[in-house]
């Protein structure tokens, strides 16, 4: 997690940087596994420090209040929705109750797709924002937790419609002023930052922490992004 004194590498680098490890034999699949292993052992041990490694047994105390330990993770359709789909597999091994939403539809690449697969498999809640939009204020108001996995480094331009309701409902449940604490982590990049040159979207997510993935990102160390990064916090992906 310490990493944070490492120069900063660019989305368009981090691109380069994963596709030499995929070509010299750390698969795309791999990369995905170790972030979302990663990412939801960081969330555990901020979540839970006595309990570390521990698999959670009936009630959890989540931010000093005797919580059931409900998550829920907004995944995206690609490869940072894929880190989400781990993530939530991890959390509900280790006896957390976590609902998956669709933030904008079915996962796409090959690699998301096979890990949403095995949540699937084991019977994790999932829902569709679009379908279930009116649904998801109740959802996100009695969660402990919430996990933005809608978009990583590949974000630029504008929000897309259900995305943007979903990023507007984790931030007004989420508040920091809400009466019931609870907390965001957004993983590598709140939704609506450009990872290279900030330029918050106006319904960016609020994050308490960010997990970024392997290194920092130029978005991380800037004045404007830091209301929506919170804590940044870097998470390795095997990438020596």
């Amino acid at each position: 997690m310490d990493c944070l004194q490492q120069e900063p590498v660019t989305c368009e680098q981090m691109k380069e940087i994963e596709h030499r490890a995929n070509d010299g034999g750390l698969s795309y699949d791999k990369m995905m596994e170790n972030a979302g292993l990663e990412a939801a052992s960081i969330i555990w041990q901020l979540l839970f420090p006595e309990v570390e490694g521990e698999i959670q047994e009936e009630k959890t105390t989540i931010c000093g209040t005797n919580r059931q330990g409900d998550v829920v993770i907004f995944c995206g359709k690609g490869n940072n929705g894929g880190d989400g789909w781990v993530v939530a597999r991890e959390l509900a091994a280790r006896g957390l109750f976590v609902t998956v939403v669709l933030a904008e539809g079915n996962p796409k690449t090959e690699t998301a797709i096979g890990k949403a697969n095995v949540v699937l498999r084991r019977g994790i809640p999932v829902i569709d924002a679009k379908a279930y939009l009116g649904e998801l204020r109740e959802i996100l108001e009695a969660a402990d937790l919430v996990v933005d996995a809608m978009y990583g480094t590949g974000f630029h331009g504008q929000l897309p419609e259900t995305v943007r309701a979903c990023a507007r409902l984790i931030n007004s449940t989420c508040s920091r002023e809400s009466l019931i604490s609870k907390q965001v982590f957004s993983l590598d990049i709140p939704t609506g930052l450009n990872g290279d040159l900030g330029q918050p979207d106006r319904d960016t997510v609020r994050a308490d922490y960010t997990v970024a993935f392997h290194r920092t990102k130029p978005v991380h160390h800037l004045k404007e992004a830091m209301p929506y990064c919170g804590k940044v916090l870097v998470a390795g992906i095997g990438i020596d």
